[in-house]
């Protein structure tokens, strides 16, 4: 009787087990799939970084350059026309 008792236990826990593997093994090979998922979006966000870092340098190069620097100083506003600016708007502009 109790080794009836306990023959039955264990086909009980044996069903278990391999219910349990079934559904670990499912788990694993989902898991598996989302890493590779993961890896190619990481690979992807690293060559979009390493773009844009190249492109910074580009930009800071050609910025730093003195064709660059001259074309800021024309462009810049100098003195006289520094002077024509409103400085102060009437009480009329104030409250419209």
């Amino acid at each position: 009787g109790d080794l009836g008792v306990e023959i039955a236990g264990m086909e009980n826990d044996l069903e278990d087990t391999e219910q349990s593997l079934g559904e670990d093994t499912k788990f694993l090979a989902e898991l598996g799939a989302n890493c590779q998922k993961k890896e190619k979006e990481w690979s992807e966000i690293q060559k979009t970084r390493s773009e844009e870092l190249v492109a910074l340098a580009e930009t800071i190069k050609i910025l730093n350059d003195d064709d660059a620097l001259e074309l800021f100083k024309k462009t810049l506003p100098s003195a006289a026309a520094a002077s024509l600016m409103q400085v102060r708007s009437g009480s009329a502009h104030a409250r419209a």
